[in-house]
């Protein structure tokens, strides 16, 4: 006898023979078609910094070097536009300031070319609090896309209290719900911003994984972060919270690269792209960054099945550059490189996978060049005055307590600057060969500040006890004094000393003073006492002997921090906002940084 699952087939097969349609004549016991799995194609940015023209840079095609164009947020807008699809989702994880573009605008030209760039998400960044919290409302509310801030809380006290700061957003891609959370570092932003305590946040890794949960209660299994946490804190994120999927991350400016080709560039990646961490389920989460200053973009293509589990993440950073292309001649000079040349250039980058032969978007010039014309005419400005002329001598010659002070006026403001523009900060230290002209008596212009300034440095700060503020600058005294780089003497602001020039190292820095910020009173440095020292990125690093530096980082990379300001910014700033008139009066004897030299 058959049963009623074959009679109702044979029924079925008759009724259609004769041209019935009848829905009922599927198995009612089958289950409905599978879903088919989804992809997701993820185009990431982070840390531009206002960097939002592109810069030349020097990659090596071919084993030879070659001066390209390289990024600005120009070429990101017209890379998104060619490479969005039906499946993508637009992402950057943050970070404003750096470039005289912040200076002069405050994030508003950044924030109008965002809009033109489509974004789906952006992460609040920790530099997007240097201007207060107000000002930060105010680009909020300028943008057309959603800001992330998922363990930002401001307080009724906060102008940006009622701001709309989402704690995560719901995206459809292909009928499928994708979760972005945002996710800020909470020591770094409180530290170094000029966030109040009328904002509270929550602790990172409980803030994602509550976020996570309200996701999960919406039926979302497919969770991406948003992350402004630094490279090694989305590790140590993926590894303590089950249920993400993908990490785009920002904050520590890391260049990812799983190709090798960015090796053969001559760049230095510090990780793969994507990186695998196992999180504590036991699944691997796919972690991924772009670089800096708007050189690139990221792209990580991820095939997710209807459960929301990851069978598939690949992906690799696209270096955007264009043209016109330099080589260097026979005498080491870089030139233009002939017609022949460029379209050889053209074809070795354009068979990488890692770079992307981008022009400029029209659209995002246009939002632009308003900006970057009174950004030029500012260049040209005079912004201020300088009573006598500051001379800029490397190694000071002896003077006595009381006299007048020799050395390098010229670094000693600029150290100056450094610290009038971190209010955090305890103590500015600065190279002396960092400051290559003196402040000439008369006026003074943006141009003059670039001159004064001219490397591709940027703003830093180390924390560090007062025995090593000592030690740095005993390294730098031995480094100037027994080595060719007479450039390595130290000078400083809220930081004086005596020097013996004669004395062994160890020995050669004296009665080390610090001038409280507050009160202005000047007292003797204590050794076990924690100071935040702002420098250049060059010296904190140890280059020019400044080797205390590099060994404190090396022991805790945490108390080191690079702003990506630009070297002259601070300066500019101390004349057009710190001192009065725009005038830089004559020094200061008694807060000058040499008390004495013999």
């Amino acid at each position: 006898m058959l049963n009623l699952t074959a009679r109702k087939a044979i029924a079925c097969a008759a009724l259609l023979g004769v041209g019935i349609g009848l829905g009922g004549c599927g198995n009612g016991d089958e289950a409905p078609p599978p879903k088919a799995n989804t992809t997701l194609t993820i185009l990431h940015t982070n840390d531009h910094h206002s960097y939002l023209d592109g810069v030349s840079y020097d990659l090596t095609v071919d084993g030879e070097a070659v001066r390209v164009q390289l990024g600005g947020v120009s070429r990101v807008a017209g890379a998104l536009k060619a490479l969005k699809n039906d499946h993508s989702i637009v992402l950057n994880s943050g970070e404003l300031n750096g470039t005289l573009y912040f200076s002069l605008f405050k994030g508003e030209a950044d924030f109008k070319v965002f809009n033109e760039m489509g974004l789906d998400a952006y992460e609040i960044g920790n530099h997007e609090f240097d201007e207060g919290e107000a000002r930060l409302r105010d680009l909020i509310q300028l943008a057309k896309f959603p800001v992330l801030g998922g363990n930002i809380q401001p307080t009724a006290a906060s102008p940006l209290y009622g701001s709309p700061i989402r704690p995560y957003i719901i995206k459809e891609v292909q009928g499928e719900k994708i979760g972005v959370i945002g996710v800020l570092k909470v020591s770094k932003t409180v530290g170094s911003s000029m966030v109040t305590d009328a904002v509270h946040f929550q602790e990172e890794v409980q803030s994602v994984r509550d976020n996570i949960a309200a996701l999960e209660r919406q039926g979302v299994n497919k969770i991406i972060v948003l992350s402004h946490l630094g490279y090694d804190g989305d590790i140590d994120l993926a590894s303590k919270v089950s249920g993400i999927d993908v990490i785009i991350g920002g904050d520590t400016h890391d260049l990812l690269d799983s190709t090798g080709e960015l090796t053969s560039l001559g760049l230095a990646p510090t990780g793969a792209y994507p990186t695998v961490q196992q999180a504590p389920d036991g699944k691997p989460v796919y972690i991924a960054q772009a670089w800096e200053y708007a050189h690139g973009i990221g792209r990580l293509d991820v095939e997710f099945t209807p459960a929301g589990e990851v069978v598939t993440a690949k992906g690799n950073i696209q270096l955007l550059v264009d043209g016109p292309f330099q080589v260097k001649n026979s005498a080491g000079t870089f030139v233009a490189a002939s017609a022949e040349k460029t379209q050889a250039i053209k074809t070795a980058l354009g068979g990488l996978k890692t770079v992307r032969l981008q022009t400029t978007d029209a659209t995002v010039e246009d939002v632009l060049a308003p900006y970057r014309a009174e950004l030029e005419t500012f260049k040209t400005q005079v912004i201020g005055s300088v009573a006598e002329t500051q001379p800029f001598d490397r190694i000071p010659a002896a003077f006595s307590a009381g006299q007048k002070p020799t050395g390098s006026y010229a670094a000693h403001v600029v150290a100056d600057s450094f610290l009038s523009y971190m209010p955090k900060a305890d103590i500015a230290i600065q190279n002396a060969g960092g400051v290559r002209t003196q402040f000439l008596q008369g006026q003074f212009s943006v141009a003059d500040a670039y001159t004064m300034l001219p490397f591709s440095n940027t703003i830093a700060t180390i924390t560090i006890s007062g025995a090593q503020v000592v030690g740095v600058l005993e390294d730098a005294a031995e480094y100037a004094l027994n080595t060719t780089s007479t450039g390595a003497f130290p000078y400083a602001s809220h930081l004086r000393y005596d020097v013996d020039k004669s004395a062994a190292k160890g020995s050669r820095i004296l009665n080390v003073e610090v001038r409280n910020r507050q009160t202005g009173v000047w007292s003797a440095i204590d050794p076990a006492a924690q100071y935040k020292v702002v420098t250049n990125s060059f010296t904190a690093l140890g280059k020019d002997g400044y080797t205390t530096f590099a060994t404190a980082i090396a022991a805790n990379p945490g108390v080191h921090e690079n702003f990506e300001v630009a070297y002259a910014v601070p300066l500019i700033e101390y004349f057009t906002t710190h001192l009065s008139g725009n005038a830089l009066p004559a020094l200061d004897w008694s807060n000058y940084c040499l008390k004495s030299v013999r």
